[in-house]
């Protein structure tokens, strides 16, 4: 039943896409899969950065606070004036949420790269008050997607967010000292995770 609820899903978007074809949010040609929001070719001009296949990468040296953490790494390289920044700003500043879940997707695939087993996702919140304003957290549908793909929760109020703080893309000084008792935990993790 699945697979022909599928076969209709798909045959409803091939018929729906002549009538009024879904462009690339790249914006070089259409898009012939239903989940996509980039076609194949801007897909490939992401700068990835293959960071989930080290042991130790250069996000991690970026990150003053010694976590207890096994590995961090980030999908690709930001590039101002380029389709990662307009993919970024698309998400957060004008809610295209599809976004989101194409980044939680891409983020499952890399997780499942490393050979690691993941007990959950765990969400960075937004501030009450920058969180009303957008009236959405894009970390929360990223993580949400990821977590959804890898069949694991998705910890989305296990921190808080305590501290009001400047948006840190137009921070041009110490992250972490901006970011010190920021968070505080909210939701107790199931034991051993």
């Amino acid at each position: 039943l699945s697979e022909m609820l599928q076969s209709l899903e798909l045959g409803f978007y091939d018929v729906f896409s002549l009538v009024c074809p879904k462009l690339c949010l790249g914006g070089r040609t259409t898009i012939l899969l239903p989940n996509n929001c980039l076609c194949y070719t801007c897909e490939m001009d992401l700068p990835p950065t293959y960071f989930n296949l080290f042991d130790e990468t250069p996000l991690e040296q970026k990150m003053a606070v010694k976590l207890l953490l096994r590995q961090s790494f980030a999908l690709y390289y930001f590039e101002s004036t380029g389709l990662m920044e307009r993919l970024l700003y698309a998400l957060k500043y004008q809610g295209n949420k599809e976004i989101g879940l194409f980044f939680g997707r891409k983020l499952a695939a890399a997780m499942v790269a490393t050979k690691e087993d993941y007990d959950g996702i765990i969400g960075v919140p937004l501030h009450v008050k920058r969180r009303r304003k957008r009236g959405f957290n894009q970390v929360d549908i990223i993580g949400k997607a990821a977590a959804k793909a890898l069949d694991i929760p998705y910890y989305g109020t296990a921190l808080v967010r305590t501290k009001n703080t400047p948006p840190l893309s137009k921070v041009n000084g110490e992250r972490n000292a901006i970011l010190a008792n920021a968070f505080e935990i909210n939701q107790q993790l199931p034991a051993g995770k």
